[in-house]
């Protein structure tokens, strides 16, 4: 098999989205300091006063990258949102495309959806809607800008997906969740059929100590799934956003995953007790 050159290694145009908090946030903070000098690395989400302070604390730990921040809702369905956002940036950036070696999306934003309800009392058309414009349908369009304005296969190019394992095993209560997540990870399955020189790792964290965890933890309409995330805290399984994001790096490093593979540090690390998780 071929062998392929660490991820970070390379002289990158990074953005995150979602990353105001949590997974993403922790994936901004580790990354900068992993990439060469006058790297640019741009956070996405809809709190930019969360973005702003996260850029102060990379000026200190990351002085030698650019980090930009730009407000961001995936979930808007306006014509045009999304058309050239990253054409602005590089703009913002005093860089050209042809400046970087590599050129990263991570796709880190999400949300649960209505975890109230069993999957047929779903009845509310515009809330079911609104989920996907976000969860499925804004990242697609960002995707597809993305690859509008990084349309050349040099400098190299590479797509994080983050996933769950709700892609691929239902989970009570997270039907819009489980069902978005399995839509995302085939859509890039196919990118990467008709554009294979596209590198996309389809990565799943495993169960991870955020604000969306204990949402779930709490307030899940299915009791097993609560009894099941509050096992997980009890047995020392909920992973740190540190602990998750050092393995992704991992993978990124030795970057000899497949094409769209899915991976997953949950079942990797926990296997006995991710199959009593499926269950």
């Amino acid at each position: 098999m071929e062998k392929r050159e660490n991820i970070f290694l390379k002289k990158s145009f990074v953005a995150i989205t979602g990353a105001s908090r949590g997974f993403g946030r922790c994936m901004a903070l580790k990354f900068a300091v992993k990439f060469p000098p006058n790297s640019v690395l741009v956070l996405m989400a809809r709190n930019e006063e969360a973005l702003e302070c996260i850029r102060t604390e990379l000026q200190a730990t990351a002085p030698n990258i650019t980090v930009l921040v730009r407000q961001y809702d995936q979930g808007k369905s306006d014509e045009g949102y999304f058309n050239g956002i990253f054409d602005s940036l590089l703009t913002e950036s005093k860089c050209s495309k042809d400046d970087f070696e590599q050129v990263m999306l991570v796709h880190n934003c999400a949300t649960t959806g209505d975890k109230d309800k069993t999957a047929i009392q779903l009845c509310d058309t515009d809330r079911v809607r609104s989920y996907y414009n976000m969860n499925l349908c804004g990242m697609i369009l960002l995707n597809t800008s993305f690859f509008a304005t990084f349309c050349d296969p040099s400098p190299s190019r590479v797509v994080v997906n983050v996933t769950s394992g709700g892609s691929q095993r239902p989970i009570p209560s997270l039907h819009l969740y489980c069902a978005g997540k399995a839509a995302r990870d085939m859509f890039f399955r196919v990118l990467c059929a008709e554009e294979p020189s596209i590198r996309v790792l389809t990565y799943s964290p495993g169960g991870v100590d955020t604000d969306m965890f204990r949402d779930i933890e709490t307030n899940s309409s299915s009791s097993s799934l609560r009894k099941v995330t509050n096992g997980m805290r009890e047995d020392g399984k909920l992973l740190t956003p540190e602990e998750s994001v050092a393995d992704l790096e991992q993978v990124l490093e030795e970057n000899a995953f497949d094409n769209a593979e899915f991976v997953d540090y949950f079942l990797r690390k926990f296997k006995p007790y991710a199959d009593k998780y499926k269950q």
